[in-house]
C-alpha cells in the first residue's frame, strides 16, 4: 500500500513539474513576442554562445574521462613523490651505509674508476650508476608494495571483467 502512495506522489509531482515548465515556456514566449527584432536576435546568438560553450566544455570533460587523464595526474604526483621519499631514504641511510662496507671514505654514488690510455684519461663514475639502479629498484619495490597493500590489483581485475 505505501509503494502505490509513492508511486502516486511521483505521479503527482511530475505533473506538478510539467505543468510549471507550461508556465514558464508560456512566459517567455510571451516575453519574446514582446522584444523588438534586434533584441530577439542578440537573445538567439546569446543562445547559440553558450550552446557552442557547453558542447565544448563537454567535450573536454568527456576527453578528460575517456583518457583517465585524471588518473595519469594523480599516478605522476604518487610517482614523483615516493621518488623524493626513497632519494631521501638514499641518500641519508643507503649511502653513508656503504661507505662502511666499500673500500675508501666516498660514498657510493661518489665511486669511480679511472682508466687511462696513450695520455688520455677517462673516468667511470660507477657509483652514480649502481646507486640510480637501486634507487630504481626501491621506487618500483615501494609502488609495488602500495599497490598489493591496498589490494588495487582486485580494481584492475574488476574493470578488466567490465
Amino acid at each position: 500500500m505505501a509503494h502505490k502512495k509513492g508511486t502516486a506522489n511521483k505521479k503527482a509531482a511530475g505533473r506538478v513539474m510539467a505543468k510549471e515548465h507550461q508556465r514558464e515556456k508560456k512566459e517567455v514566449a510571451t516575453k519574446l513576442r514582446n522584444l523588438s527584432t534586434a533584441a530577439k536576435n542578440e537573445i538567439v546568438e546569446d543562445v547559440l554562445n553558450n550552446e557552442v560553450i557547453a558542447k565544448q566544455f563537454g567535450s573536454f570533460t568527456n576527453f578528460l574521462r575517456e583518457q583517465s587523464v585524471i588518473g595519469i595526474g594523480i599516478g605522476l604526483v604518487f610517482g614523483t613523490q615516493t621518488k623524493t621519499v626513497v632519494d631521501s631514504i638514499m641518500k641519508s641511510f643507503v649511502n653513508p651505509l656503504t661507505t662502511l662496507f666499500l673500500p675508501g671514505q666516498q660514498s657510493l654514488s661518489d665511486k669511480s674508476v679511472h682508466f687511462s690510455f696513450h695520455g688520455r684519461h677517462a673516468e667511470i663514475v660507477w657509483g652514480a650508476i649502481v646507486y640510480n639502479l637501486f634507487s630504481f629498484i626501491m621506487v618500483a619495490l615501494v609502488v609495488y608494495v602500495i599497490y598489493r597493500l591496498f589490494r588495487l590489483d582486485r580494481l584492475a581485475k574488476k574493470k578488466d571483467a567490465a
